[in-house]
């Protein structure tokens, strides 16, 4: 009877899941984060009940403003905020940047430039991932990555700390629930 259940449930996710396009989609940085007034996300934080809601609340000239105090703009090279670029063209494995925020140095890279991530809001494909490194410690680096949906956003961030000997320890992990885009 386990069996038959499991069988099942596999069927009815390939039969929903979303049709894999043969290559990679080529886009912009507009395409993986959408800004207009009224765009919305709400994300699941790791071990609390509580859901995060980010909502894109109005314009100062070019920069879009969020209920968080967040700036963000788009601009030939990307998407940025107000101290650093978050998305970097080109969209491809490899692409590198750096950005100074309070002294400390961060250093970007496109990890994957067609993964796919699973969340609550559904299964997404030909995402970005963005990882985020600094040295925290002589011996400790702080690692985020980011998951950029195309037509979504941010799908998922995942916050961890990785000691000298390699040793990962994830801190946060916030995961798409719903998104509502005013278009």
């Amino acid at each position: 009877m386990r069996k038959l259940a499991t069988l099942l449930l596999c069927l009815v996710a390939c039969k929903n899941a979303p049709p894999k396009r043969a290559e990679p989609l080529v886009a912009d940085a507009k395409t993986y984060y959408p800004l207009e007034v009224g765009n919305s996300w709400t994300y699941e934080v790791r071990g609390s009940p509580e859901k995060a809601v980010i909502e894109v609340i109005g314009r100062d000239g070019e920069w879009f403003l969020d209920d968080h105090r967040g700036r963000l703009r788009y601009e030939e090279g990307g998407v940025r905020d107000a101290d650093r670029f978050l998305l970097r063209m080109p969209l491809a494995a490899g692409t590198r940047w750096t950005a100074v925020e309070n002294l400390v140095v961060q250093h970007f890279e496109i990890v994957g430039a067609d993964s796919s991530v699973v969340t609550q809001a559904g299964t997404f494909i030909h995402c970005i991932v963005v990882r985020t490194s600094s040295t925290v410690k002589k011996d400790l680096t702080f690692v985020t990555e980011w998951t950029y949906a195309p037509h979504v956003g941010i799908a998922q961030i995942v916050t961890s700390t990785v000691d000298a000997h390699g040793k990962v320890d994830e801190q946060t992990r916030l995961s798409l629930v719903a998104v509502h885009l005013a278009q």
